[in-house]
């Protein structure tokens, strides 16, 4: 079972001598500090923990004011990046709520998806036996839990998606109710330029950050903060694949049979590395 850094404190502190002045970790520290376990432990494939540069769970979680104590909603986590890395955090004292493809969903890729999803919780009980699965997909699955039940919604690189679906209202609106007064909206997005035609937003996985804070707004949230953590500047957000072009994906440069060709294709668009995001931390009103 894995042991709490806050528990490991809080022992040491009591095994401390009267008026000793033991050092204390602040709870980002600490946050920081776990989260950076869970991102680089060996329960993560390579593939996983090598994206860690790119996705900088460890600012960005502590950006999102995560904490150890939390319930957590992660909407559509796929086959579980991000899972890895809360999971083994909010192990001990908070509680992960993993809001999932349904098992018989359409397309059936959603199905496969969940499959390997749950197979990824099966292969590691010791990290993930604590997580609750539950089915999102609106509107036949359309609420994230009981209200006023969590502190924290992430929606990780899936504001596009919600768009192509015409569900991003519900999306919202589900994680409005399902946040206590004051809890948290955590969106990490592929970021286009502002003059990007909505049209763009659906077909090449990049979204106006303005159209993310105007949705997000209009149902009752409140932009807190918004960070350039995963921001890249090399990312001009217009290739022939959309964002799918790029790391991990390459979708564009894996479709090229020519073998000399498509290791060219894939040095280029590894050198600009993964999406620019945007990364936007709201709240839901008192």
């Amino acid at each position: 079972m894995a042991i709490r850094l806050g528990a490991l404190m809080l022992a040491a502190t009591l095994l401390a001598p009267l008026g000793s002045a033991w050092p204390q970790a602040s709870s980002e520290e600490s946050i920081r500090q776990g989260v950076r376990a869970a991102a680089e432990s060996e329960h993560r494939s390579e593939d996983n923990r090598a994206r860690n540069r790119y996705r900088h769970p460890v600012d960005t979680l502590a950006f999102f004011g995560l904490e150890h104590d939390m319930t957590v909603v992660e909407v559509w986590p796929g086959t579980g990046w991000y899972t890895e890395v809360l999971a083994p955090v909010l192990r001990e004292e908070g509680q992960l709520v993993a809001a999932a493809f349904p098992a018989d969903g359409e397309p059936a890729f959603r199905g496969r998806i969940r499959d390997a999803f749950e197979d990824k919780l099966a292969d590691h009980p010791e990290v993930f036996s604590q997580v609750q699965v539950i089915d999102f997909d609106p509107p036949e699955h359309a609420r994230l839990g009981e209200p006023s039940s969590a502190d924290m919604v992430l929606l990780s690189r899936h504001f596009h998606n919600f768009i192509d679906a015409g569900i991003t209202d519900t999306v919202l609106a589900a994680s409005r109710e399902v946040l206590r007064p004051g809890g948290i909206l955590a969106v990490v997005q592929h970021r286009a330029t502002e003059d990007a035609v909505p049209e763009a937003e659906k077909r090449t996985g990049y979204v106006r950050e303005s159209l993310v804070i105007k949705a997000a707004r209009e149902v009752g949230f409140e932009l807190a903060a918004r960070s350039e953590i995963n921001a890249n500047p090399q990312d001009t957000a217009d290739h022939p694949a959309g964002v799918w072009t790029l790391p991990p994906t390459l979708r564009y440069c894996r479709n090229k049979e020519d073998p000399d060709q498509r290791s060219q294709c894939v040095e280029k668009y590894r050198a600009i590395g993964e999406s620019d995001r945007m990364t936007l931390r709201f709240r839901k009103p008192r």
